[in-house]
C-alpha cells in the first residue's frame, strides 16, 4: 500500500520544480527588472519634469527610434509620461538609468548630444577616490555652460586667473573676454545676466580659491561672493569701476552699485570653495536667492557638498 505522506511529498516536490523551470525561463526571457537610478539633470528653463530629465521632444523621438526596431512591442502612445512609462518597462532589464536607453542600439547614434544636453556633467574620476576633490576649470565650465544653453539671457565668463588684466604675449590680456567686456553690447545681445568665477591665483600658478560675481545689468547690481568671507580683491574692484564708468556713459546710464558678503563667513573647511562658487550664480541667475540673502545666512561646507550630487553624475 502506498504511504499517504510520500504520495503527498512526490506531488509537493513536483509543484517545487514547476516553479524553478517557470523562474528559470523568467530568466532567459529578461525576467529580471533593474530598478531605475534618478540622475540629475541638466538645466532646461521650462521644460523639467520630475519624472525624467528628457523633454518631450526627446522622449518622442526615443519612441519612434524604438518603434523602427521593435514593430511587434510598439509604443503608440503621444502622452510623454506613458511614453516614459512603456520605454522604462520594454528595457528594465538591461537598463537601470535614462541615460542607458540613449545608448541602446536601437537609437543608432541618433540621441548621443541628450548626453550632454539632458544630463548634469560626469563627475572626474578623482573624486571615486577623493570626493571633496577641488573643482577644475574644466568641472566649473561643464556646469556653467550647461547654465547659458538653458538661460538665453546668461552669459558666463571663466573660470579666470586673478590676473586677468595682465597683457601677455603680442598684447593680449590673460582673459580677453574680461579686458573686452562692455555692457552696451550685452545688453543689446540680451545677456543681462552675468556669471564670472576668478581664481585668487595668477596665472602663472596652479590655482589656490575659486571666488565669484554676478552681474545683473539691467537691475545696475553687481555682487562679489567669496566663502571665505575675505573682501574683494584689487583686481575686481578696478574691474567694478570700470563697469560702473561704462554704465554711466550709456544713453540712458546706469548707475551700478556694488556689494559683497564680506565678512560674512561661510566655508569652513578648504574643499568647496568651487561648488560655493557655482551655487551663489545659479540660485542669482534662477532668482532663488537674493544678494542679500548671502550676507545674512551661513551656508554650511556640508550643505554645499550635497550639490556635488546635483551639479555632477556619479555615473551616466
Amino acid at each position: 500500500m502506498t504511504n499517504p505522506r510520500t504520495k503527498k511529498n512526490r506531488s509537493y516536490k513536483k509543484i517545487i520544480h514547476r516553479k524553478k523551470k517557470r523562474y528559470s525561463r523568467l530568466k532567459k526571457r529578461g525576467g529580471t527588472t533593474k530598478k531605475m537610478i534618478k540622475l540629475s539633470c541638466a538645466p532646461k528653463k521650462g521644460k523639467l519634469m520630475k519624472y525624467s530629465c528628457f523633454d518631450d521632444k526627446t522622449l518622442f523621438k526615443l519612441r519612434d527610434l524604438w518603434n523602427l526596431r521593435h514593430a511587434d512591442v510598439r509604443i503608440e502612445s503621444n502622452d510623454p509620461r506613458e511614453i516614459w512609462k512603456l520605454l522604462q518597462k520594454n528595457m528594465s532589464n538591461v537598463c537601470n538609468k535614462e541615460s542607458c536607453w540613449i545608448k541602446q542600439q536601437f537609437t543608432n547614434g541618433e540621441l548621443d548630444d541628450e548626453l550632454t544636453e539632458s544630463f548634469a556633467p560626469l563627475s572626474p574620476k578623482e573624486w571615486e577616490k577623493n570626493p571633496n576633490e577641488w573643482l577644475t576649470s574644466t568641472d566649473i565650465l561643464a556646469v556653467m555652460k550647461q547654465h547659458e544653453d538653458a538661460y538665453p539671457c546668461f552669459d558666463f565668463i571663466g573660470p579666470t586667473p586673478i590676473d586677468f588684466d595682465t597683457r601677455v604675449q603680442y598684447g593680449e590680456c590673460v582673459w580677453q573676454e574680461l579686458c573686452d567686456f562692455n555692457i552696451e553690447k550685452q545688453i543689446k545681445s540680451g545677456k543681462i545676466k552675468v556669471g564670472i568665477i576668478f581664481n585668487l591665483d595668477p596665472h602663472t600658478k596652479g590655482g589656490s580659491h575659486w571666488v565669484s560675481m554676478f552681474l545683473h545689468l539691467k537691475n545696475g547690481q553687481i555682487f562679489f561672493f567669496d566663502s571665505v568671507g575675505d573682501p574683494a580683491p584689487k583686481e575686481v574692484l578696478q574691474l567694478v569701476k570700470r563697469i560702473q564708468k561704462q554704465g554711466m556713459q550709456l544713453k540712458k546710464p546706469i548707475r551700478f552699485m556694488f556689494d559683497q558678503n564680506h565678512p560674512k563667513e561661510h566655508q569652513y573647511g578648504d574643499t568647496e570653495c568651487g561648488i560655493y562658487s557655482l551655487y551663489f550664480i545659479v540660485h542669482m541667475l534662477e532668482d532663488k536667492h537674493t544678494a542679500e540673502y548671502f550676507k545674512t545666512h551661513i551656508l554650511s561646507d556640508k550643505y554645499m557638498e550635497s550639490f556635488r550630487k546635483i551639479y555632477f553624475n556619479e555615473e551616466l
